[in-house]
């Protein structure tokens, strides 16, 4: 018998794995070089001559958007790069992070969704028959976010939920929740597509969620449309744009007011959890968790009580909020709560249902939120936005009641 030898000698990079590099800061596929670790663990502060230059740049557009849903806008990302912005078509929702974005010499992509997406191939990318590999929307935007280190990147994902969020969202919102300190002190998941490490694509192997990059889904919440799990309500803060004035017309101003760059260290999250931030044994943390507890006990009637993650994010967003709470107001100069703002995104769009029990808890959620006058004399002084009252989530929950008496059921969406 004869074995027929190949006139070429083998090589073994062909064959093997790719090495491991050394992370760079102009590739994708790896991370950044040392020389960006010293000014990349350093956090950079955002007051509130800053956030108020954003409220007039966007006020100077033409654009009517109340100032405490601007500042909250900046507190969520602040908080969780994931922010959902919910309500009636025509309010400028997919327009606002566009807007803030420019404010803040930011990059802002905005991607449609299609009803036939059920699945992460849009986002995340595909290998087509011919072997070669479409890298997905999200997947160049990272990329790309990995590369500018020091910029900004919103991905906004327009009406969102037009396909079922959770068939091609699951993959990112899982890696949301890996996030973790790098060597250099940046936060940043775990590889976005890691099936493609050792393949002939591993270019993008290395691609991941880094802490420049904020998602983004404006959503309309009518019968075309899909609702959300509690997977999805959960990692995210939702901000609504329902009440319209229709008489508020604003000029575009002659002058735009100066824009200034923010550097991406001024949105990066202070702390992962709420156990690693500086502040977690103060007093604003003390509250907002005694308030918290109480509010989950009466939850707990229906099984609608939340865990840790979303207490440390509530938590998280008052004590970013502190920093310009004075931009919690509305057009008009009254005052807003970030912690009452903070549990109408995360707590309330977890009730829907219908029967006793959730009547039961609706009731018990207004007496909380609204307490007869008796009860409001024994309030926490100097707290900052503390108070037994909360209008903003004592409005909802009338809504809701109401709903509830006239159909049969309800939930927090119009």
């Amino acid at each position: 018998m004869t074995i027929a030898f190949d006139e070429f000698q083998a090589n073994p990079n062909d064959y093997l794995p790719p090495a491991p590099h050394a992370r760079s800061q102009r590739t994708g596929s790896v991370t950044r070089n040392a020389s960006t670790t010293d000014s990349a663990q350093e956090l950079a502060e955002v007051d509130g001559d800053e956030v108020d230059r954003v409220i007039q740049h966007i006020a100077a557009k033409g654009f009517v958007f109340q100032p405490w849903q601007i500042a909250a806008f900046i507190t969520a990302v602040r908080t969780k790069p994931f922010v959902i912005l919910a309500g009636i078509s025509g309010t400028g929702k997919t327009k606002l992070p566009a807007l803030v974005a420019e404010a803040t010499e930011a990059h802002c992509d905005i991607v449609p969704v299609r009803p036939d997406w059920n699945d992460s191939s849009e986002l995340l990318g595909y290998e087509r028959l011919d072997g070669s590999f479409q890298p997905g929307a999200l997947l160049r935007t990272a990329k790309l976010a990995m590369d500018e280190p020091e910029s900004q990147f919103f991905f906004v994902l327009d009406e969102m939920n037009i396909a079922r969020v959770e068939y091609y969202l699951a993959e990112v919102l899982s890696k949301l929740e890996t996030r973790q300190p790098g060597p250099d002190g940046r936060i940043q998941s775990g590889p976005l597509v890691p099936a493609l490490h050792g393949s002939q694509h591993s270019n993008w192997a290395g691609v991941c969620l880094p802490d420049n990059l904020c998602i983004v889904g404006s959503v309309n919440m009518d019968e075309t449309t899909f609702g959300f799990s509690k997977k999805v309500l959960d990692r995210a803060f939702v901000i609504e744009f329902s009440d319209i004035d229709l008489s508020a017309i604003r000029p575009v101003a002659d002058e735009a007011v100066e824009k200034k760059k923010w550097l991406s260290s001024q949105w990066r999250p202070t702390a992962l959890s709420l156990s690693g931030h500086p502040s977690c044994g103060s007093e604003e943390v003390s509250f907002t968790i005694e308030v918290l507890t109480e509010v989950n006990e009466i939850l707990k009637q229906a099984q609608l009580q939340f865990g840790y993650r979303v207490r440390d994010e509530i938590a998280m967003f008052c004590l970013a909020a502190k920093d310009y709470v004075d931009s919690f107001v509305t057009n008009d100069a009254g005052t807003v709560s970030p912690l009452d703002v903070a549990i109408a995104m995360k707590v309330l769009p977890r009730i829907q249902g219908s029967g006793a029990t959730i009547r039961m808890v609706l009731e018990e959620l207004s007496r909380w939120a609204s307490p007869a006058a008796e009860d409001t004399e024994s309030q926490l002084e100097g707290i900052s936005g503390a108070s037994n009252q909360y209008p903003f989530c004592s409005d909802r929950l009338e809504l809701m009641r109401r709903r509830l008496d006239e159909v049969g059921f309800t939930n927090f969406w119009l």
